[in-house]
């Protein structure tokens, strides 16, 4: 038998095969990702609304066009479209009218975010406002011996009469602090009358700091009164 002859033969083959490294995976290149910077609360107290909105820090500085669209609609152009145009890494947005746009805004991507030669350069990603109409309260008080008086005023923001209106039948909370300490405890719930004010007489014997808690709605902030002592 000459079997022994290809013996020298296999075995370089085996060799070249242990020799061989695999090849190695090219790896994908990651696009950038471009955030929006809007406001997180939105308080509408006004006729017209006006904000700026603000590119991401993660943008590209190649970044020449890039456009969110807004749900319900947050500015005037067609779909409530935000747009950064020409380099601009700023943008403003706002809305006006008697039916303002209330409760979650969505900014959502309209394509990619190109260079100046119209090529993607970075993906979008999406971001959320709230908007509400905002509410005021003001709190004033007297004493006389160890009778304290407290005056709530509680108003609220209404598109519809482009005003402040008085906020009538709303309950609100009346905390007190003790001077030299931080902690603020609950003193009364009380309501508000038809013109959105109430009064509450205490006798604390002593001087304490005052304010008001006026929870919010689906559509109306929740505010705190400027803090008095009494």
């Amino acid at each position: 038998m000459k079997l022994y002859k290809f013996m020298p033969a296999v075995a370089l083959l085996a060799a070249g095969l242990v020799a061989t490294e695999p090849a190695q995976a090219v790896p994908q290149q990651t696009t950038a990702v471009c955030t929006l910077a809007v406001p997180s609360r939105i308080s509408v107290n006004g006729s017209y609304y006006g904000e700026w909105a603000r590119l991401g820090s993660g943008c590209p500085d190649s970044v020449y066009t890039a456009v969110w669209k807004s749900s319900p609609a947050a500015t005037p152009n067609p779909q409530g479209r935000l747009e950064f145009t020409k380099g601009s890494r700023i943008a403003q947005f706002g809305f006006s009218g008697s039916f303002p746009p209330i409760g979650t805004i969505t900014w959502s991507p309209a394509g990619g975010a190109t260079n100046i030669n119209g090529v993607k350069v970075a993906d979008l990603a999406s971001a959320t406002s709230v908007s509400k109409c905002a509410s005021a309260v003001a709190l004033t008080g007297g004493r006389k011996g160890s009778r304290t008086a407290l005056l709530t005023t509680v108003s609220y923001w209404r598109p519809s009469s482009d005003r402040y209106v008085r906020w009538a039948g709303k309950r609100v909370l009346i905390q007190y602090q003790d001077i030299g300490t931080s902690t603020w405890k609950g003193l009364a719930y009380v309501t508000t009358n038809s013109v959105g004010q109430v009064t509450y007489n205490y006798y604390p014997n002593r001087t304490r700091r005052y304010r008001v808690y006026v929870q919010g709605t689906s559509s109306i902030w929740n505010i705190f009164s400027p803090v008095i002592s009494r």
